[in-house]
């Protein structure tokens, strides 16, 4: 008798690690039960840019606005409110994260219109809104997978796993992920990891059409935040570590002009979109928002109970020890990312919102997401090749205890966010344990579950999945050879990674 074979696709299920299996389904249900598919807060200047343009072929936002308002959706309608001297809605919110979501919400467009027309307003339909926030979660899940591929490459894949969850859990980022995905941070983590990677793994002998693509995502990562402009000066600190070698040549020279050509083309939809609304061919700041660099708040955006850096995100400061050890190991390419956390650092605490408004942490300084992730790892790392893994397993427990703390103190115990003292600020986190339950019943899903909207459910949860599956299949075929920092390493488990790679 033929003995009977299982289907190919339950023959590899089979063989995943039940570990691995666990994981999933843990990383299922948090995205069910946690992930918000909703449209709020300054995610609504981001996302409007799509429905005005695409459903409604203009450029006035405002009657976007005006029904996010009618809908008592929970934003700052003072913003949402300003009439230009041309008649226009001022939108103050760069158009890069619109951009990046544009084909999500085109094809729930198109799927709307022919499968079921009139059923859902193209400004606020749940539909709509759940495929900016899915595009929000594709682009951050590929930018974590392109992250832990190249800290795995440099630290091992133990440390790698932990890094990378530090860099989710113990951070803002984690906010910004489940409850808060419309928000640009999300698009800014990938194209600023996006360019900073590809840039690095096409250093020895870059072509042309790579001199351009690196450009434009360069370009990109500035029209999702304007600070971003800071990670184009990775391009001179190579080109600094070049002359210091004796490896420069003037051939580079047509390089950094294709550079320059693809960094100012995403910049065009930017440029088109300030003249027509203000009339200027540069972006505009909000009101009552200005730079004073002679005063900064250096001290308030590190330890500041007002979303301090430090102080909200503690697991920083673990990142921070490893930085020697980046830049030993990457070279100009670590330096670089160095500098420009500085410099990011000192230009947000020049702002006179440096607390970055109605935000849970320092959310400007998301973007730093792959440099606490090097530096996590180099210490992790570290700690691991000693036999100190009790030690790890502690810090990276706090930091995401911290973090889940906050969360609940942040949704549901502080009411007025002005930065209280650092006693009430401990006492709030002794009684958050009383609210964090509510935050895993936020997700969109659940909710639908439980409000009996089972099709509903099942088609949210069918793009959830779908997003970060995409999101998977493109970051595991990546190049791992142009992902690790020294090929010869990025395979071996931990206990074989040279002790040059730990701290010192």
């Amino acid at each position: 008798m033929r003995e009977a074979t299982m289907p190919p696709l339950l023959t590899r299920v089979k063989e995943i690690p039940r570990g691995r299996l666990i994981l999933a389904g843990f990383a299922v249900l948090l995205l069910f039960c946690c992930f918000r598919a909703t449209v709020r807060g300054d995610g609504v200047g981001y996302y409007s840019y799509l429905p005005t343009i695409v459903a409604h072929q203009s450029f006035d936002v405002g009657p976007t606005f005006d029904q996010f308002i009618a809908n008592n959706t929970p934003v700052n309608p003072i913003f949402l409110q300003i009439t230009l001297p041309n008649g226009l809605t001022a939108n103050f919110k760069p158009v890069g994260s619109a951009l990046m979501a544009l084909p999500f919400y085109v094809v729930a467009h198109l799927v709307l219109i022919f499968v079921v027309p009139g059923s859902q307003s193209p400004d606020v339909g749940s539909e709509y809104q759940l495929a900016f926030t899915a595009a929000s979660l594709f682009f951050v899940a590929l930018a974590l997978i392109l992250i832990y591929r190249f800290v795995r490459g440099l630290w091992g894949r133990d440390a790698a796993v932990l890094a990378t969850i530090g860099a989710i859990f113990a951070t803002p980022v984690v906010n910004y992920i489940f409850f808060e995905a419309s928000y640009s941070h999300n698009f800014t983590i990938f194209a600023t990891t996006a360019f900073a990677l590809y840039l690095y793994q096409t250093r020895e002998n870059r072509r042309h059409y790579q001199w351009l693509l690196a450009g434009a995502l360069g370009g990109l990562a500035t029209i999702t935040h304007a600070q971003e402009v800071l990670f184009l000066a990775l391009v001179p600190f190579e080109a600094g570590w070049q002359i210091w070698h004796r490896r420069w040549t003037v051939r580079l020279i047509p390089g950094y002009a294709l550079f320059l050509v693809g960094a100012l083309a995403p910049g065009l939809p930017q440029l088109a979109m300030d003249r027509v609304l203000f009339e200027h061919w540069l972006p505009q700041s909000a009101p009552n928002i200005f730079f004073d660099f002679l005063h900064p708040h250096l001290w308030d955006m590190l330890f500041s109970t007002r979303h301090g850096w430090l102080s909200w995100s503690p697991i920083v400061a673990v990142a921070a020890l490893g930085m020697p050890a980046v830049v030993r190991r990457l070279q100009w390419f670590g330096a670089g990312l160095v500098a420009i956390a500085v410099g990011e650092l000192y230009v947000n605490a020049s702002l006179s919102d440096w607390w970055g408004g109605a935000a849970f942490g320092a959310r400007r300084l998301t973007d730093q997401t792959l440099l606490v992730a090097l530096g996590l790892g180099a210490v992790f790392a570290f700690l691991l090749q000693r036999r100190l893994a009790r030690l790890v397993y502690a810090a990276l427990a706090a930091g995401i205890a911290w973090t889940v703390l906050l969360l609940g103190t942040f949704y549901y115990i502080i009411a007025n966010d002005t930065g209280p003292t650092w006693r009430d600020f401990l006492v709030d986190q002794l009684h958050a344990p009383l609210f964090t339950p509510r935050l895993f019943i936020q997700g969109t899903v659940l909710r639908e579950v439980a409000m009996g909207d089972i099709f509903r459910a099942f088609y949210s949860g069918l793009i959830i999945l779908a997003v970060v599956g995409a999101a998977l299949w493109l970051g595991t075929r990546a190049d791992r050879s142009r992902t690790s920092a020294r090929p010869p390493v990025a395979g071996l488990p931990l206990r074989s990674v040279r002790a040059t790679q730990a701290l010192p």
